[in-house]
């Protein structure tokens, strides 16, 4: 009898150690897994943020593209202008220049 409550002693502890044995690797897995998983949405929610940046930086450029459109054409219809002064006086100018140098050669 005191064998046969050893034996069954012993094979309670095999058990244990198969079943402690059989935890520690399922608790191996779990971390592991959990990491994996952990890793995989930092991965997801970094994408999500950059694309949202990305969406941001591009919605920014097209609103700043079309506040600057106006001001663009206003420049170009200034710059047009000077232009026009610019080759009014410039003929002006050179009229003047001619008119003096023809009259103190006395050639008119």
């Amino acid at each position: 009898m005191a064998k046969d409550a050893i034996n069954t002693i012993k094979i309670s502890e095999e058990k244990a150690n198969e079943i402690i044995k059989n935890a520690q690797i399922k608790s191996k897995e779990l971390v592991k897994a959990a990491a994996k998983k952990a890793e995989d949405q930092y991965e997801n929610i970094i994408n999500k943020a950059q694309m949202e940046a990305k969406k941001i930086m591009e919605d920014s450029i097209d609103q700043a593209e079309k506040e600057a459109e106006p001001i663009l054409k206003e420049g170009g219809k200034s710059l047009e202008s000077i232009k026009n002064i610019s080759k009014d006086k410039f003929e002006k100018a050179t009229n003047i220049v001619i008119e003096r140098i023809v009259k103190v050669n006395g050639n008119s």
